[in-house]
């Protein structure tokens, strides 16, 4: 008998915890969301690039390229590149940092939503079942 309730109270106890661990979780991706709502993502990467203009007597022909010019590239081929002035560049370089702080929350939420469903099956194991 004494040692049924000190397994009990194991268990009790191991579910307590990872109800309180749950609640953290729970809290953590509702502060994550809230983040990634604050967020004016941009799928791409902006680049530098130098071009040739296609006169015939520039000097571009001879090898000095015209630039360093900025392009946002759309991720995975979804669309051409695009000019951006240099008055739009600290916006384009914004959107393209809040992309990827997007991917990394994406990426944080997926783990943590792991970690809650293994303390789900734990906490299944502990609690017996009622008939």
């Amino acid at each position: 008998m004494e040692k049924v309730l000190k397994d009990s109270d194991d268990n009790l106890y191991k579910v307590k915890k990872l109800l309180d661990e749950s609640h953290e979780i729970v809290d953590r991706i509702k502060a994550l969301k809230a983040e990634k709502a604050q967020l004016k993502p941009l799928c791409g990467s902006l680049r530098r690039r130098m071009i040739r203009c296609g006169k015939k007597n520039c000097r571009c022909r001879k090898g000095q390229l015209h630039g360093p010019y900025n392009y946002f590239v759309p991720s995975k081929c979804r669309g051409k590149w695009q000019y951006i002035t240099e008055e739009d560049i600290t916006k384009i370089e914004q959107g393209v940092a809040d992309w990827k702080k997007q991917k990394k929350i994406d990426a944080e939420i997926k783990d943590v939503l792991a970690r809650l469903k293994e303390i789900r099956r734990e906490m299944t194991g502990l609690i017996p079942a009622t008939e």
